[in-house]
């Protein structure tokens, strides 16, 4: 890797807060859940029925069942059996998105039984999924638990003889793995042996372009997965538009923002990246800002703790230190960072750098990365890569307190790691 202190990186404005974005936050079957669906029927006059011994419900779930398995074995014509004409251009997109995706696990569930109106019976169903034969976790009814969730509501109508689906609308309540960048839009995909690379028409052209940086930035990422047990069976890069990047996850706020990694609970997670500020950045530029994301999905994946946000500093500390490699955090942009906060607000201190908030400004985020940039390569220069990832993985994935963390993995209290991390950063820059 290039040095990275060169005049080509971009401005302040733009570098300094790739920020993470992490939400603490194969067979299907359409089940309703609850007591309620052992008793339960529509109204008898709200449709026909093709055969006296079967229920709506019973029908629908026939229906979605081999629906099912035509997704999973690739068979459109199959998949497109029990939705109405006018739907299929849309359910066109999602099989081929899904199976783009590498969509190895589906399950779906009625939150309730069918309400009947008129001829007209709808339905609110929660599909979990799951890409690239990962273990899907056993199913739960919330969101943020489990497989990840798409929520939508269906209406089915008896059309000659068989229940087709004649609308699909949206979710009206909040899920926040909603919207999803594939459940909408036909996109443009690049496969290559670790990632897939996907985005919208706006954006098609660049996919060939980031599926070999995001190569051979996973390549990296990979050596760093197994210490928290998070290795990726494939890495997904999504290019947003503006309108994308607006709109995909609930959309992302920051103003500086270029990049972040979703989590999908404890299944993986997404790369988004912003096309219209990364993409006329130099081919590096775009690579650093991959392996920085990459470093996020190998050490924050299928977390149990739901306070890393105090410990920013350490996840965007350790993010930064993958994404730089080969350089040393001496050898990087930080150096030239760090020397900056220091000419604007004083000599380091500590490296428990206090989480951003509304009121942070640009040099408030630039301390924050960069000082967590050297902290990970002073633990790893003073006591080697295998303990820094191990406590990192105490304190991010698990929760452990600081000086706990470090007692058992430094053998000395997080006071005294601090002291001679401030000491060792102010030798470097």
């Amino acid at each position: 890797m290039q040095d990275l202190t060169s005049p080509s990186r971009p401005s302040p404005g733009v570098w300094f807060a790739f920020m993470v974005l992490v939400f603490v936050s194969s067979i299907v079957v359409l089940r309703p859940t609850g007591d309620e669906a052992a008793t339960a029927t529509p109204s008898p006059g709200a449709s026909a029925t093709p055969s006296s011994s079967q229920r709506p419900v019973d029908l629908i779930e026939q229906a979605l069942d081999a629906q099912s398995a035509a997704l999973l074995s690739g068979d459109l014509p199959g998949w497109l059996a029990p939705v109405d004409p006018k739907l299929q251009a849309r359910y066109t997109t999602i099989f081929q998105n899904l199976r783009e995706l590498e969509v190895t696990h589906a399950e779906q569930r009625m939150d309730a039984m069918p309400t009947a109106y008129s001829d007209m019976l709808t339905v609110s169903i929660k599909l979990a999924y799951c890409f690239s034969d990962v273990v899907c976790p056993a199913w739960k009814d919330a969101t943020d638990e489990g497989a990840p969730k798409l929520a939508y509501r269906t209406s089915w109508q008896l059309l000659e003889g068989s229940y087709k689906i004649t609308k699909l609308e949206e979710f009206r309540g909040f899920n926040h793995l909603q919207p999803t960048p594939w459940e909408k839009d036909p996109m443009t995909f690049a496969h290559g042996k670790r990632v897939i690379v996907a985005a919208p028409a706006a954006t098609a052209r660049y996919v060939k372009r980031v599926l070999p940086l995001a190569e051979k930035a996973a390549v990296v990422a990979d050596r760093y997965a197994g210490y928290g047990g998070n290795q990726q069976k494939k890495y997904r890069v999504f290019i947003a538009d503006n309108k994308a990047w607006d709109t995909w996850y609930g959309g992302m706020d920051s103003e500086y923002a270029v990049a972040y990694h979703f989590s999908l609970n404890s299944t993986g997670g997404d790369i988004v990246l912003k096309a219209s500020e990364l993409m006329p950045e130099e081919d590096r530029v775009v690579a650093q800002v991959i392996q920085h994301e990459f470093a996020h999905a190998v050490t924050l994946v299928a977390q149990v703790n739901d306070d890393k946000v105090d410990d920013l500093w350490l996840v965007e500390g350790i993010a930064e230190y993958i994404g730089y490699l080969p350089a040393k955090p001496q050898n990087s942009y930080s150096r030239e960072v760090l020397r900056y906060v220091r000419s604007q607000r004083g000599p380091l201190k500590t490296i428990r750098v206090a989480p951003l908030t509304d009121e942070s400004d640009d040099i408030d985020s630039a301390a924050l990365y960069a000082t967590g940039h050297f902290a990970a390569g002073c633990m790893a220069a003073k006591y080697g890569e295998p303990k820094m990832l191990d406590f990192a993985d105490r304190v991010l994935q698990y929760g452990e307190e600081l000086d706990s963390a470090s007692r058992a993995v430094f053998g000395k209290p997080f006071p005294a790691v601090d002291k001679e991390c401030v000491a060792w950063i102010k030798s470097k820059i």
